[in-house]
């Protein structure tokens, strides 16, 4: 029994991937709709289209393709080392790749085909000397101090975490009418995860003692479809919406690390569930004029969900030796659902040619206080707010009048900030689990990766995006 708790007890937190804003799907898909404020599912009439609204795939008369390079980064704060404490992750970097290809088969239909990384997050805490109170990289039979500042380690440690959602998507826009177009995707998704932690794993025993835990998944998931339609009521006016449903990845994979204090690392296979939840989005979009174009739209995404959301995580770890059995454990995450609303506008002008973009985009953290975890986004009860500035450049084909911005240049930036202070309240109350009737006491050695523990929590997120669009 007591391998079965710390087997598991290993991999909790472990498993938990992290994400680098308030809204754990960033959405960076094509820099257009990132300098408008993550809109795009009314207007964007481009490859990307098919991730956004599959139904404005009608806006490709013959062909195109579009490629987008997103840098996404992050500088987090949180009380790595004990409470009250202040660590810095530095500066963190991750890629955010996207591509995108369509094509029109028949009068009525566009088929187009992308893959695509739908979130992603890259960050570590460098030089940390503490864990909870407890000297990391020193003896394995220390007990965690309760004064953080006490620590004097001369050698300190990095914590690294880094993961990615992808997709592979194939779909189609259908022009029922000449104001109504459906679109329809079938979505392919994958995960990677690693990480390089140092955490209690003892606290399963009723003890405490820390090692450093290495664990590298990954895996596809299950298909399932994005559904959109348009609806055009007026030349100026689109009215658009858009519903992914949900999807489950199985990520399969090692962990390493030693069971016993001094003893040899041992590795473990393990396996775990991610899902991707239902969201929808919907908006409307304006053109005032052949310059001005004006655009509101919101988000929801169902992570507090029971079955399909992100209350908690699967997770069975298996030692190929066969000397410990077979263990499954839940891991809470307690999310709950999460919601955005944005404000993007263009103006079109030097003829034309260059296009100016602003957008703002504001929305409620799925973290919630007491299960905030170091890697994971401030829970940010009121909200947080992102800002995004862009500009667009157009050339049309000398070679042929007739057809209009064949070449695009989106270059888009983002800026979002997340704090949030958790204060006492939380430590060595009882909190059910979610997913599970049991409790645990927080931000006590109960726990491998200590949550809702006091500290400033704080994210500057950073987003650089540049695509390049070919269409006629």
């Amino acid at each position: 029994m007591k391998h079965n708790l710390l087997m598991a007890s290993l991999l909790i937190g472990l498993l938990t991937p992290a994400f680098a804003s308030a809204n754990p799907e960033p959405t960076a898909y094509d820099a257009r709709s990132i300098a408008m404020g993550l809109t795009g599912t009314t207007y964007l009439d481009g490859p990307a289209a098919l991730v956004l609204n599959p139904a404005n795939l009608e806006g490709i008369e013959k062909l195109g393709f579009s490629l987008t390079f997103t840098a996404l980064m992050v500088n987090q704060r949180a009380p790595v080392q004990g409470p009250n404490t202040v660590v810095d992750s530095g500066l963190g970097f991750g890629p955010i790749p996207a591509g995108f290809i369509a094509g029109r088969i028949a009068p009525r239909v566009v088929f187009a085909g992308g893959l695509y990384i739908e979130t992603g997050y890259g960050s570590d805490f460098a030089d940390v000397v503490c864990m909870d109170g407890a000297e990391v990289g020193g003896p394995p039979d220390y007990t965690p101090d309760t004064n953080p500042a006490t620590c004097t380690n001369p050698d300190p440690q990095s914590l690294d975490v880094t993961f990615f959602v992808g997709e592979f998507a194939a779909g189609f826009s259908f022009r029922a009418h000449e104001k109504f177009i459906l679109g329809l995707a079938l979505r392919l998704p994958f995960a990677k995860q690693t990480a390089d932690l140092w955490q209690n794993v003892g606290a399963a025993l009723g003890t405490s003692f820390y090692g450093r835990v290495k664990n590298d998944l990954g895996g596809i998931g299950f298909p399932s479809i994005r559904f959109g339609f348009t609806i055009k009521p007026h030349r100026k006016v689109r009215i658009s919406a858009m519903y992914r449903m949900f999807s489950k990845i199985k990520m399969t994979g090692n962990t390493d690390t030693a069971l016993l204090p001094g003893a040899d690392p041992l590795t473990l296979q393990a396996q775990a569930d991610w899902v991707i939840p239902n969201a929808i989005q919907m908006g409307i979009s304006y053109q005032a004029n052949s310059q001005l174009l004006l655009v509101f739209e919101a988000r929801l995404q169902f992570h507090g969900a029971d079955k399909t959301g992100n209350q908690d995580q699967t997770v069975t770890a298996t030692d190929p030796a066969g000397n410990l059995p077979e263990t499954t454990i839940i891991v809470p995450f307690g999310w709950r659902n999460v919601w955005s609303l944005k404000l993007g506008t263009e103006y079109r002008f030097t003829k034309d040619v260059v296009a100016l973009r602003l957008g703002i985009n504001a929305a409620r953290g799925a973290t919630t206080p007491a299960f905030a975890q170091y890697f994971t986004p401030p829970p940010a009860p009121g909200g947080v707010a992102s800002v995004m500035a862009g500009l667009g450049f157009y050339w049309d084909d000398r070679n042929d009048s007739s057809i209009k911005d064949k070449y695009k240049l989106d270059i888009g930036g983002l800026f979002g900030f997340t704090n949030d202070t958790i204060g006492d309240e939380y430590i060595g109350t009882e909190q059910t689990i979610p997913g599970t009737s049991d409790t645990v006491r927080v931000c006590t050695d109960e726990q491998v990766v200590r949550t809702g523990c006091p500290g400033q929590y704080r994210v500057f997120t950073y987003w650089a995006s540049v695509t390049f669009t070919l269409q006629y």
